[in-house]
């Protein structure tokens, strides 16, 4: 057994070295091409006075990427939210209900009580009713740009309304 591996590595290095030009030959070409390329690119931004980050300073903010970054957000924050508060709960030992009860026993003000019923409320209705405006793009539906505008600010002013009859009971 370990002669017929001492074989096969002996012929392997053989073929690899009589083969070694041409992995040479294939091979990309050096970093210093590279590096000249990327040396002319930031000189001439700089010739031209380009900013570094053109996102943080030529393009106004917008309604729509301001939205679409809310929507990825909220997506996010709520997947790892559940699957936190999910795993923490099944962790924890005895019940639900005891856990409710230690926390209205803390006597939390109320305006920290409204901050956490807003900060539970947002994500959810934001992320699905935003969501059904990306379905209805999905559907080539509203792309012009007052339609886009006229539906982000709708979204906008319903998720305020049903957030604030949430938390206020309304």
């Amino acid at each position: 057994m370990a002669m017929a591996q001492t074989l096969l590595r002996s012929l392997g290095r053989q073929c690899l070295l009589r083969n070694q030009s041409v992995f040479l030959q294939k091979s990309l070409p050096s970093s210093s091409s590279a590096y000249t390329e990327m040396k002319e690119f930031w000189s001439k931004n700089r010739r031209l006075e380009r900013p570094l980050s053109p996102h943080l300073s030529i393009y106004a903010k917008e309604l729509t990427s301001g939205l679409s970054l809310i929507h990825r957000a909220t997506g996010i924050a709520m997947a790892v939210g559940v699957t936190t508060i999910s795993i923490t709960l099944f962790a924890l030992p005895g019940e639900f209900p005891t856990y409710i009860d230690f926390v209205k026993s803390l006597a939390v003000p109320a305006p920290i009580i409204i901050a956490a019923k807003y900060g539970l409320c947002f994500p959810v209705t934001y992320h699905y009713i935003n969501g059904i405006r990306h379905l209805c793009w999905d559907w080539a539906m509203g792309f012009e740009l007052g339609r886009v505008y006229k539906t982000g600010y709708f979204v906008v002013s319903l998720v305020a309304c049903v957030c604030t009859g949430f938390v206020f009971g309304c």
